[in-house]
C-alpha cells in the first residue's frame, strides 16, 4: 500500500451502552431506561448489550429538535 493512501477504518455496526452514551454525550443510565421501556431497540449478547447503528441513528433522528 502507498503511504499516501490512508486506512479506511471498517463501519461500525453495532454499539455497547457506553459507546452509544460517550458517543451522543447522553448517559448510560438514559440509554438503559430507553432500551427497558422499548423506545430504543438493543440486543444481548452474552453480558452485552448492543444497539445496531441503524436503530441508534434512527432513534437519534426522531428526537425533536430545539430550536
Amino acid at each position: 500500500m502507498q503511504q499516501n493512501q490512508k486506512q479506511r477504518k471498517p463501519e461500525k455496526l453495532a454499539w455497547l451502552i457506553e459507546e452509544a452514551a460517550e458517543s451522543t454525550g447522553l448517559s448510560k443510565g438514559y440509554f438503559r431506561k430507553i432500551i427497558a421501556a422499548g423506545e430504543l431497540k438493543a440486543t444481548r449478547a452474552g453480558r452485552r448489550v448492543l444497539i445496531r447503528d441503524g436503530d441508534l441513528r434512527e432513534w437519534l433522528c426522531a428526537l425533536k429538535r430545539k430550536t
